[in-house]
């Protein structure tokens, strides 16, 4: 299994970024500039995605922190902030929870918590089958093709990121289908799982109403120490959206790790 990774190095903290389902490291190199003068930055590619293997396996939770900590052995990293994004705030949960002992603060970028009261409309019918039928229709296109095509990356060069845009498409374009495999494991409950979670913990949350804004706060509450911020106009990669908002937030919390 190989999985490839960009860093940028030095001496200081690491700070590991693990992306969400579609993407690939290169989709946060803008959070990566950001901080490179204060962290050794890692962005690597998920299993089937990027420039990565795309074994003929399992791709949930269990398999993915496997190969963070895999990722983290060859590279002598100890002591990381973890961050991740949808499938990967799923992925940083397992291994933070599988080896308390191993991050030193754990950033979480709008998690997907299948549970009553929150993103009960975010995966119907079968999605597997649809990211399937999704990714060729992708590598069907051309990267020009899909930024004039979709909204997304209408939205992104419009809001002054064409470059994120860019890297976005190309991500598309290299995915495999065996990341459908993804949906076959089940996400993680956090109402069960959180409370094993020992590390300082942010969650950067999407915008959403005030009842479900109530429940994610009291989904939160079973961190051991753990705060909720929900950014306003932010939709699911919050980051993307509002990222001025989200990276102050971020930049508050990392100085109390």
């Amino acid at each position: 299994m190989e999985l490839h990774y960009c860093r940028t190095g030095g001496s200081e903290s690491p700070f590991v970024i693990s992306h969400g389902l579609t993407d690939d490291g290169y989709c946060r190199l803008e959070l990566a500039r950001e901080l490179e003068d204060e962290f050794d930055v890692v962005l690597y590619d998920a299993r089937g995605h990027g420039r990565s293997d795309a074994p003929d396996e399992d791709y949930g939770a269990s398999e993915r922190a496997a190969d963070l900590f895999g990722l983290l052995e060859e590279l002598a990293i100890d002591d990381p902030i973890l961050f991740g994004h949808s499938m990967g705030a799923d992925t940083v949960t397992e291994a933070a929870t599988r080896r308390p002992e191993l991050p030193r603060a754990v950033i979480l970028e709008d998690p997907v918590w299948m549970v009553d009261g929150v993103n009960n409309d975010v995966i119907e019918g079968d999605p597997g089958k649809n990211i399937e039928a999704q990714i060729a229709e992708w590598q069907d296109r051309s990267v020009e093709e899909l930024l004039e095509a979709e909204t997304m990356f209408r939205d992104l060069v419009e809001s002054g990121q064409p470059d994120l845009a860019q890297r976005v498409a190309e991500a598309r374009g290299r995915l495999r289908p065996e990341i459908a495999r993804v949906f076959e494991a089940e996400l993680l409950d956090p109402t069960e799982i959180y409370g094993d979670l020992e590390a300082p913990t942010l969650i950067l949350k999407a915008d959403a109403d005030e009842e479900e804004r109530e429940r994610e706060q009291e989904i939160t509450g079973y961190l051991p120490d753990g705060q909720l911020v929900h950014v306003d106009d932010a939709g699911h990669c919050v980051f993307w959206d509002e990222r001025a908002r989200a990276t102050e937030e971020l930049r508050t919390f990392l100085p109390t790790v």
